[in-house]
């Protein structure tokens, strides 16, 4: 196997003419991690020949190695953009270009068994480059195998075989995105309610339009328990439930209780009702605990 793999690299790494000048194709991004960085450099040694065609970025280690084997000032070859060290935000760059439609592969020699201070960019890199459906090559073996795609698509110009260099592609779940970002785009526009969603059409984000709507809500008199335990209940227990529910409701709306409440014999004020007659007050109190109870909060 290793016989083969050998043959494989000295067919790759021949001189070659690329139809495809540099600048005609996006960068070509160079990663590694530091206990990687070893690979990385035997890589770009054995397959310069591959490498040296494309506009190179990358991380600034993997650069300063690029230039060092290749030469800073060397005709022949463009370099692209120097990003600074990963944890200092490189990786992040690297993902800017991505968005700027001005990257098609991402060469990323990953650590897999130490922790990084900046996973957080290093995920986001990965989520951008399947979100953008570039190439990815994590790790050598699978970068090596892309040398021979890129070194056949630059020899015999072949866009496409590596159309990601040449345009903007997607990955399918992005469609299905898009989709529903129109649609809550069209619910803005046309004035439908995020409330709609919750249940409470028509209602919005103003959390004062939930309580005065269910203030408007009328007030069932009827009692279908005449139990004489009922006609005992401490009317103070029922207020003090309102006073409690109109606070909650005074820190976000102006209180305001139903013309209905206010014909039964109730009188409103900032902090809750009281009756006007002793008399009868239980039932009416009682009543009211009912349609209060109602309320979601």
């Amino acid at each position: 196997l290793a016989t083969e793999v050998n043959d494989i690299a000295n067919t790759v790494t021949a001189p070659f003419e690329s139809k495809f000048a540099p600048s005609d194709m996006r960068q070509l991004a160079l990663v590694a991690h530091n206990h990687m960085k070893p690979a990385m450099k035997e890589f770009i040694q054995t397959y310069s020949e591959v490498l040296k065609k494309f506009r190179i970025t990358g991380t600034q280690t993997t650069m300063r190695m690029c230039k060092t084997l290749w030469g800073e000032d060397n005709p022949d070859i463009e370099y692209g953009l120097t990003c600074t060290s990963g944890p200092l935000g490189g990786d992040a760059q690297i993902a800017a270009l991505m968005c700027m439609e001005d990257l098609g592969a991402l060469i990323f020699f990953v650590d897999p068994l130490s922790a990084h201070p900046h996973q957080a960019d290093i995920d986001s890199l990965n989520r951008l480059s399947n979100c953008g459906n570039v190439i990815v090559c994590p790790n050598p073996t699978s970068a090596m195998s892309m040398m021979y795609t890129l070194k056949g698509a630059l020899e015999g110009g072949s866009r496409g075989l590596i159309p990601s260099f040449f345009e903007t592609l997607e990955s399918p779940a992005v469609a299905e995105y898009k989709a529903q970002q129109e649609l809550a785009l069209a619910r803005a526009v046309t004035g439908g309610q995020p409330g709609e969603a919750a249940g409470r059409p028509g209602l919005g984000t103003d959390p004062s339009m939930y309580f005065r709507a269910q203030d408007s809500r009328p007030i069932d008199t009827d009692s279908d328990d005449d139990d004489e335990d009922d006609e005992d209940e401490d009317a103070g227990e029922l207020l003090d439930e309102v006073n409690v529910r109109q606070a909650r409701r005074v820190s976000l709306a102006e209180p305001s209780f139903s013309e209905a409440a206010k014909e039964k014999g109730l009188v409103s004020n900032l902090y809750g009702v009281k009756p006007k007659k002793r008399k009868g007050a239980r039932k009416m109190m009682k009543s009211i605990g009912k349609s209060m109870r109602k309320i979601a909060f």
